[in-house]
């Protein structure tokens, strides 16, 4: 199994939410399909969490403080052992995304931060992005025939695929990725990508800022693929 391309693990929630999670070193990268009416309880746990609606809306509860969260408008940030949970009660399924790992910042943090347009200067490509404190998240349109030339992060990088069919390598390993799939390409590790298909591509990379603490990998493995 290559740790560049993670394979999916299918987590259930309850008896109507189930999550498609990847492993992605010390960070664990999941999708949800939220129907209406599923709800997610307040719960709280050792990792970090942020995360970003794809479609629908959700009522997002921070600690306490509610806000309906838009697909690319927000994301929230729930630090370690803050209060989080969710509800959807609209007619449409909602699908969202979201990170966990442990972090060495020492105080709780919470916070719903707001996506602003921008130009991805490594590509020239249009983009969305959020800066957060232990993190960069970038929404990129990847048109037709577009590159993503080889570059090399001092951030760890996971790459999640929306739409489409997009062709990414990373160090030796090459894959052609779709709707649903992850790449991960670790700090100082080469990695490029192509969009060889008819239509543009929306890509959300997410940048990890710090380290996580290396004892804690096992811990957040089983952690952070049974709750939410």
């Amino acid at each position: 199994m290559s740790k560049y391309f993670p394979q999916p693990k299918n987590i259930k929630i309850n008896f109507d939410v189930e999550l498609i999670a990847f492993q992605c070193q010390d960070t664990v990268v999941q999708l949800a399909s939220i129907p209406p009416g599923a709800t997610f309880e307040l719960h709280r746990h050792p990792e970090s969490q942020i995360g970003m609606q794809i479609a629908g809306r959700l009522e997002f509860n921070l600690n306490g403080t509610k806000e309906i969260i838009k697909p690319f408008e927000q994301v929230y940030v729930a630090g370690s052992n803050v209060l989080h949970g969710s509800i959807n009660p609209f007619q449409e399924t909602a699908l969202a995304f979201d990170v966990k790992r442990i972090t060495n910042s020492e105080e709780a943090e919470e916070a719903i931060l707001k996506v602003s347009p921008t130009q991805y200067e490594f590509t020239g490509f249009d983009c969305q992005s959020v800066v957060g404190s232990w993190f960069d998240i970038f929404i990129t349109k990847i048109p037709s025939k577009g590159i993503i030339p080889i570059r090399q992060s001092a951030s760890e990088t996971m790459g999640i695929v929306l739409n489409g069919q997009l062709a990414i390598a990373v160090a030796e390993q090459q894959q052609q990725l779709e709707f649903g799939s992850v790449y991960y390409a670790p700090a100082n590790v080469l990695y490029k990508g192509y969009n060889f298909s008819d239509e543009t591509v929306s890509l959300i990379e997410i940048l990890i800022k710090d380290r996580s603490v290396s004892s804690a990998k096992d811990t957040l493995y089983n952690i952070a693929l049974t709750a939410s």
